[in-house]
C-alpha cells in the first residue's frame, strides 16, 4: 500500500474511534455521577484516555508514514514506535491515579453508595460499542501492519473487557456488596495498566533492534535457499522498524560467476521475499563467493597490482598481451587467473613458460589459458 493511502486509512480509522471514545467518555462519567458508580466514572476516565490517546495516534501517523528522506533514509517508522512507548507510559499513569483513588474508597466503606440500575445500560452499551470499534480498527491494523493502531485496537478492546467488569461491579453493588463496585474500578485500573505494560515492552525490544521470531527467520531462509544458484546462507540480521521489518542477508554463490550474475541472484533473493513477505520493507543482499567463509589469505592484492605484475613478467612472452583478456577469481586458497589469447594460440610448453613466470606472485595459485577462436556480437533488436 501507498504511503499516502496508508496514512489516510490509519487517520479515518483513528478519528472515528476518537469521536466514539468522546462520546461514550462523557456518558459513562456523567452517567457515573448521575447513578453513584465509582466504576462506571473509572471506565469513563478509561475511554476519555482512549480519545487522547486517539489525538496522539493522529499526530505520530502523520510523520510515521513519511517517505525516505535525506536524513531517514530507513523511512520514519520509528517514530511510530517511540509514540507507542509514550502511550504506554500515559497508560501507567492514568492507571497509578485510578488505583490510588480506589484503594482510597476501600478504606473509607462508609462512603460507597449503592449505583442506579441505569449504570448497567450504559456498560451494556459501551461493551457494545468498543468490541465494534475494536473489529474495525484491527481490520485495518492488520491490512496497513501498524503498531500503532494495533496497539489502538487492543485500548479499546480493553475498555469493552472493563466495562464487562463495571456491568458486574454494579450488579453486585445492587445485590447489597457496594465494594464490588470499587473492586471493578481496580480491575478497571489493572486493565489498562497491563496494556502499558505490553505496549512499552514490546517497542522498546523494536527500540533496541530485537531480531524477528526464530520462525519468521526460518520461513525467509526456506525462501530464498529455494532459488538456484544461491548455495547457502551465511548470515541474516533482522530488525524492525514501526512494525515493518529491515534485514541484512548474506548468501554464498559460485565464486566463478560474474558479478552481474551475483547481482541479478541478490536481486531476485530481494524480490522473492518481499513478494512472499508483506511486512519486510528492505532487504539488503551481501553476495559471498564460495569459499569467502573458509579462506584464510586476507591480504590478497588487488588488480591493479597484479596487473601491472603480469605485464612485467609476461611482456616477452606474449606479443598481443592485453590487461582486458585477464579474468580474476578470489578463491579460498589464493586467484585464480583465467587468461583469454584472441590471436595467438599457444602450446602446452609455452603454457608452463607463462604458470612458471607467475610463481614470483605468491598469491596466484591457477592459471587457466583460453584461445577464443571467433568472437560474436548479436545485434541490437528494436
Amino acid at each position: 500500500m501507498q504511503q499516502s493511502s496508508a496514512k489516510k486509512e490509519a487517520a479515518r480509522v483513528t478519528l472515528v474511534g476518537m469521536w466514539l471514545d468522546l462520546l461514550l467518555g462523557t456518558i459513562k462519567i456523567l452517567g457515573g455521577a448521575l447513578t453513584g458508580s465509582f466504576a462506571l466514572i473509572t471506565d469513563g476516565i478509561h475511554s476519555l484516555s482512549d480519545s487522547v490517546s486517539d489525538i496522539f495516534v493522529l499526530v505520530v501517523n502523520h510523520f510515521a508514514h513519511d517517505a525516505p528522506d535525506q536524513e531517514h533514509p530507513y523511512g520514519h517508522g520509528r517514530f511510530e514506535t517511540v509514540g507507542t512507548v509514550v502511550m504506554g507510559m500515559f497508560f501507567f499513569a492514568v492507571a497509578a491515579v485510578l488505583l490510588y483513588d480506589s484503594v482510597k474508597r476501600l478504606l473509607e466503606p462508609e462512603t460507597l453508595a449503592v449505583p442506579a440500575l441505569g449504570g448497567l445500560l450504559i456498560a451494556a452499551i459501551s461493551i457494545a460499542s468498543k468490541e465494534w470499534i475494536y473489529q474495525y480498527t484491527m481490520r485495518s491494523a492488520r491490512r496497513l501492519n501498524s503498531s500503532l493502531l494495533r496497539a489502538n485496537a487492543w485500548h479499546s478492546r480493553s475498555d469493552a473487557i472493563s466495562s464487562i467488569a463495571v456491568l458486574i461491579g454494579i450488579f453486585g453493588a445492587r445485590q447489597g456488596l457496594p465494594w464490588l463496585d470499587v473492586i471493578a474500578a481496580m480491575f478497571v485500573a489493572l486493565i489498562i495498566a497491563r496494556i502499558g505494560w505490553q505496549l512499552c515492552l514490546d517497542s522498546l525490544k523494536e527500540l533496541v533492534d530485537t531480531a524477528i521470531p526464530r520462525e519468521h527467520e526460518a520461513r525467509i531462509r526456506d525462501t530464498v535457499l529455494d532459488i538456484p544458484g544461491v548455495n547457502r546462507i551465511t548470515g541474516l540480521r533482522s530488525r524492525q522498524s514501526g512494525g515493518r521489518i529491515l534485514l541484512d542477508l548474506r548468501i554464498q554463490v559460485n565464486p566463478r560467476i560474474s558479478v552481474s550474475e551475483g547481482h541479478q541472484l541478490g536481486e531476485i533473493c530481494r524480490r522473492s521475499i518481499q513478494d512472499k513477505f508483506s511486512n519486510i520493507s528492505e532487504v539488503l543482499v551481501h553476495v559471498d563467493p564460495e569459499y569467502h567463509y573458509d579462506s584464510q589469505v586476507t591480504d590478497l592484492p588487488l588488480r591493479q597490482e597484479i596487473e601491472a605484475h603480469i605485464a612485467t613478467l609476461w611482456g616477452d612472452l606474449i606479443d598481443d598481451f592485453d590487461s582486458s583478456n585477464i579474468e580474476l577469481h578470489y578463491l579460498g586458497n589464493g586467484i585464480e587467473i583465467n587468461l583469454y589469447l584472441a590471436h595467438s594460440p599457444i602450446d602446452e610448453s609455452q603454457a608452463r613458460i607463462l604458470a612458471q613466470a607467475l610463481t614470483a606472485i605468491p598469491a596466484i595459485q591457477r592459471l587457466k589459458i583460453y584461445s577464443t577462436v571467433m568472437e560474436t556480437r548479436v545485434a541490437d533488436i528494436e
